[in-house]
């Protein structure tokens, strides 16, 4: 079950990758053009998107940026 979206009481505590990816995907890049722009490799982008996911409760990427950007946490 989500939590509610005004329930800020447990904030997840999200990296600075997991941040810089969320708020590169936030403004419409590719996970492929996030390993151009930070030069991190493939598999450590998708590491910090699942790992976000599941901080934040959701089912996609979609909706880790959707809370995180909702929570002010990107």
């Amino acid at each position: 079950m989500t939590p509610p979206e005004n329930d800020l009481s447990h904030l997840p505590e999200l990296t600075e990758i997991e941040r810089r990816c969320l708020e590169l995907a936030a403004y419409g890049k590719t996970p492929a053009d996030i390993v151009l722009e930070t030069d991190l490799a493939m598999p450590r982008v998708a590491e910090a998107f699942r790992s976000a996911i599941e901080k934040l409760e959701v089912r996609n990427v979609t909706g880790a940026v959707t809370r995180a950007a909702r929570l002010n946490l990107i």
